[in-house]
């Protein structure tokens, strides 16, 4: 096992070493869905040392390999995933805005993308990087669709699993809401798509948070500061960034989501949110069940809803510790 420093260590450095980035092409990746890849390029990041205990860390679709920008509150020098003690690995999407490979604009031959394909890119790059076991896998949302897989492919490679806010299949309420976002991009003009993804944006905001949350914010602001003001900024930032065809490929892949808890055979840390809209509490007490004594269900409450992995810092914070320290890494 790999040397862990306590936090209170002399030889604890004060700073963490600026993240390693690379791209890895794999000269052709078979796809769940039959399909081949052919030199598809998969876009990682580690950061810390190469001799810390591996941890694999996954977000949302929006996420990419870049943790210590997106979940800075989780993942930074004296954080619960604290580069001075962990090697914390992930990578940009297959199928997203990222630096992996993805769909080009009006490539409509690029194939689905499965959360086991995903899983199947994580894997490749923890070979490449050496990385022969994984103390922690953590996945939030589609990431931990992703890390369900994972677990599942690398077998004992993986110590142990934290899965939040993500069953084992998605909800028929969820597939819903994105079908009908998929369908406002599918029937846009090429010139409006920027305009409909920004749409499609603005109703996933509505699903990520909670009808208290938005009351408690919105119900008697002032027009500057209105819920309409906030959609759309939101909306705005994330056609920004994110082409059309990348949003809809992976928004299928979050509603063709497909995983057996029988075949998991790692612990698995099962995070839920009473008040999660898009994966009801219920369908993750059911999963954790169906995992059996494999599982730990560590359920909370919060205004935040879905999001709250990315609000509830402390609570969350305390999951990670809790799941390192059953890995001997706290």
């Amino acid at each position: 096992m790999a040397a862990v420093l306590p936090l209170d260590s002399p030889d604890l450095p004060d700073a963490c070493a600026q993240p390693l980035r690379g791209v890895l092409r794999l000269s052709a990746l078979a796809l769940a869905g039959g399909r081949t890849l052919i030199d598809a390029d998969v876009a990682w990041q580690a950061w810390g040392d190469p001799g810390l205990p591996a941890v694999v860390v996954l977000g949302g679709i929006s996420a990419g390999r870049d943790p210590d920008r997106w979940w800075s509150a989780q993942c930074g020098a004296g954080r619960a995933l604290d580069p001075r003690r962990l090697r914390i690995v992930s990578i940009d999407w297959l199928g997203g805005a990222g630096g992996s490979t993805g769909p080009r604009a009006g490539d409509a031959a690029f194939p689905a993308i499965d959360s086991a394909d995903q899983a199947a890119a994580v894997l490749a790059v923890l070979n490449h990087l050496g990385i022969a076991r994984v103390a922690v896998a953590i996945g939030a949302s589609y990431g931990g669709c992703v890390v369900q897989h994972l677990a599942r492919l690398a077998g004992e490679r993986i110590g142990r699993a934290v899965v939040i806010s993500a069953g084992p299949q998605a909800s028929a309420w969820a597939r819903g809401l994105r079908g009908l976002q998929r369908g406002l991009v599918a029937a846009a003009a090429p010139e409006h798509r920027a305009a409909a993804v920004a749409q499609a944006r603005q109703l996933a905001m509505l699903s990520y948070r909670t009808p208290g949350e938005l009351e408690s914010r919105f119900g008697g602001a002032e027009p500057a500061q209105c819920l309409e003001h906030w959609l759309d900024a939101h909306g705005a930032r994330f056609a920004a960034r994110f082409p059309a065809d990348a949003f809809v490929t992976l928004s299928a892949s979050l509603d063709a989501h497909r995983c057996d808890p029988g075949t998991i055979a790692a612990p698995v840390t099962v995070v839920g949110v009473r008040g999660d809209l898009l994966v009801p509490i219920e369908t993750l007490r059911a999963f954790a069940e169906r995992l059996g004594p494999r599982a730990e269900l560590c359920e909370f409450d919060s205004i935040y809803g879905h999001d709250a992995f990315l609000k509830e810092d402390e609570t969350i914070a305390g999951i990670f510790r809790h799941a390192l320290a059953a890995e001997d890494c706290a």
